[in-house]
């Protein structure tokens, strides 16, 4: 029986490894593929992860996206202020009055047409790596990854309060 466990940690060590290195190479890729497109817009990567943060959840807080970066509100706020001189991102208007940590920040146009075009930056390379995959492969690959994403927003959930 403890041979069987130490297999097991040892599978489990080695997926863990596997999904450290795993994430690493999106984040290698990603960062190559739209440093051009990043240039082109004048913002560093944590800048365009801002970006391409809001494209998902609409409008944040600063507060929202500190939390989500795990970054200093001094060093968020230096970006958001980045951001805002680019052009990408904007104080939500209809916010105007209200507190400034309450305050929402959104994506301009201009910062929409950066995420349109950074996913078409994506949507291509990850045609190019799929492409000998059945969909049945990518569906279920899909299906696991979904699962482990609603538990890691769980776990954030839970561990936020």
């Amino acid at each position: 029986m403890v041979e069987v466990r130490e297999v097991m940690v040892k599978n489990l060590s080695s997926h863990i490894d596997f999904m450290g290195e795993f994430i690493d190479d999106v984040n290698t890729l990603l960062a190559k593929l739209l440093k051009e497109l990043r240039e082109d817009y004048n913002v560093s990567r944590e800048q365009a992860n801002v970006i391409l943060m809001l494209e998902n959840e609409k409008a944040m807080t600063l507060t929202e996206i500190t939390e989500r970066q795990g970054v200093n509100k001094a060093a968020v706020s230096r970006r958001i202020k980045k951001l805002i001189q680019a052009e990408v991102v904007q104080w939500d208007k209809s916010e105007e009055n209200i507190d400034q940590r309450l305050k929402y920040i959104k994506l301009t146009e201009k910062g929409k047409q950066f995420n349109k075009q950074s996913k078409a930056i994506i949507n291509d390379i990850v045609s190019d790596i799929l492409h000998d995959l059945s969909d049945e492969q990518i569906e279920q690959a899909r299906y696991v990854l979904e699962i482990i994403d609603q538990r890691l927003k769980n776990f954030i959930t839970k561990h936020n309060h």
